[in-house]
């Protein structure tokens, strides 16, 4: 729909039409009011008085709010600003959402990282019970996405670490075969391998260079991550190589966790897996996406349901944790086929399930026809979402790191669930920006965290191996220098 905003301050219109597209995804904004199907008005007063209205749908166009909490002494300056925002998003979302017959579970959150309003409201010093109340009443949330991310907020809270820790992702940007739905920094071997040696090399002098940064700082690595991409589509002698130069950069007595992707199952083998053992890895992630071979062909992912099953059974004999990725509303399948998925990946027992809402991406092979596909309904998503965390739930498992994305299906999130004491510690420290991650390798983003209010600055290395190879003397000495800057 297209709409006429009426507002006094025109630096609240990107913040209007964001809220208008957390209902109307197809939002547009227009001067001529003749050409438009909705017209609003927005009035701010004095004391944080709000009012959002639609004349043209009388008494269900009338809202208005004033907001008394945002007076508590634990708010300062910089919160008063962001609250009107929040306050006007909510107006909009609550008029057109009526008018449109949409309530947003998430209410006006559309971020990536809701739960960071809970970690935001925690630093406040405001209380669990308070927290929750301001998700429904100021944030819009519905009462069971507000349960969901004070659980989900609660959990976290005891990894959060001093600055001197860190993590170290690594990113491998290489693949047997690129997915369809992807949008990682990664491309084919079988169209790229005569790069690997090139970027291996550039890879090993950017962890020296950013091991001897940790060490004159003083930090201490937590959690190292190797990603991608697909790290174990590497020939053996490769990926021993890397970890063997992770380890010995990296590694302490203090570092609580070593993770591998191994995305594709076609990829592990038991050399590989003896490798990571010997080198301290002690948690991998196998992601099947589905347990249907028509929808694994579908997708672009070149393996089988059953090296799904045989890779799981090579890796559980060993002190492995492992994590397994499901996506929800791939193409073609119905609910039921997610839900047999998902009862599958639940009797190979892992310790992590994450599932994934399927979203559209800017860099995915999808983008240009994503509104083709034949896809579930939202309802449907909706309430197959809700039937996957009660059977999660009943199978001991529990939320412990979520995240959303623009343009997610039904609305909804990704949500990771573990068994108790289980947590993927790099997911929270990833998600929740809470400590300083050192991006190494093909498309890896280093995010400085500094600051009494956890602020973050970001750098992203090239996503192409070859471009990553050429650059790298300049992309450490612009993160050494930004280190020194804002941590030094």
């Amino acid at each position: 729909m297209r709409y006429k905003v009426v507002v006094a301050d025109p630096k609240q219109l990107a913040n209007i039409e964001a809220a208008l597209q957390i209902v109307d995804p197809q939002a547009e904004l227009v001067e001529d009011k003749m050409a438009a199907d909705l017209e609003l008005i927005i009035t701010v007063e004095a004391a944080f008085k709000v009012s959002v209205q639609a004349p043209q749908l009388g008494d269900a166009g009338n809202w208005e709010y004033q907001d008394l909490d945002i007076h508590d002494p634990r708010y300062d300056a910089a919160d008063q600003v962001q609250r009107l925002k929040e306050i006007i998003r909510l107006g909009i979302i609550k008029v057109v959402g009526s008018y449109l017959q949409k309530t947003p579970p998430w209410g006006i959150l559309s971020s990536v990282r809701p739960t960071k309003i809970f970690h935001y409201l925690r630093d406040k010093n405001f209380s669990v019970a308070e927290i929750k109340a301001k998700l429904g009443s100021i944030y819009g949330l519905s009462p069971t996405k507000a349960d969901l991310l004070t659980e989900v907020g609660l959990s976290q809270e005891a990894f959060f670490k001093p600055a001197h820790y860190v993590s170290i992702y690594v990113g491998i940007p290489f693949c047997p075969t690129r997915c369809h739905y992807c949008s990682f920094a990664a491309v084919s071997l079988e169209t790229h391998r005569h790069e690997v040696a090139g970027f291996l090399k550039a890879l090993r002098w950017e962890i020296e260079q950013i091991g001897a940064l940790c060490r004159k700082h003083g930090f201490i690595v937590e959690t190292i991550y190797v990603g991608g991409g697909t790290p174990t589509s590497l020939a053996e002698s490769e990926l021993d190589a890397v970890l063997q130069w992770l380890r010995a950069t990296f590694y302490s007595d203090a570092t609580r966790e070593f993770t591998v992707e191994a995305g594709r199952p076609e990829t592990i083998t038991p050399a590989k897996v003896e490798t990571m053992l010997r080198l301290g890895v002690n948690r991998i992630s196998i992601n099947p996406q589905t347990m249907h071979q028509h929808t694994l062909d579908l997708i672009g992912r070149a393996h089988t349901v059953q090296q799904v099953e045989a890779a799981v059974a090579m890796v559980k004999p060993f002190p492995l944790a492992l994590n397994m990725d499901l996506i929800l509303g791939l193409p073609g399948e119905s609910g039921a086929d997610f839900v047999d998925s998902l009862t599958r990946v639940v009797g190979l027992d892992p310790d992590n399930i994450t599932i994934h809402t399927l979203a559209p991406k800017r860099a995915a092979h999808w983008r240009k026809n994503f509104d083709e596909l034949e896809l579930a309904r939202d309802q449907v998503l909706q309430q197959v979402n809700t039937e996957a965390e009660r059977s999660l739930r009943e199978n001991g498992y529990v939320p412990y790191y979520l995240y959303r994305q623009r343009a997610i299906l039904a609305n909804l999130e990704n949500i990771g669930f573990c068994k108790p004491g289980r947590e993927s510690v790099y997911n929270i420290q990833m998600m929740e920006e809470r400590q300083t991650i050192f991006g190494l390798g093909g498309g890896a983003v280093t995010k400085w965290v500094y600051g009494p209010d956890n602020r973050i600055c970001r750098h992203q290395n090239p996503k192409c191996p070859a471009t990553y190879s050429h650059r790298v003397e300049r992309d450490v000495q612009e993160k050494t220098g930004q280190t020194q800057r804002l941590l030094g």
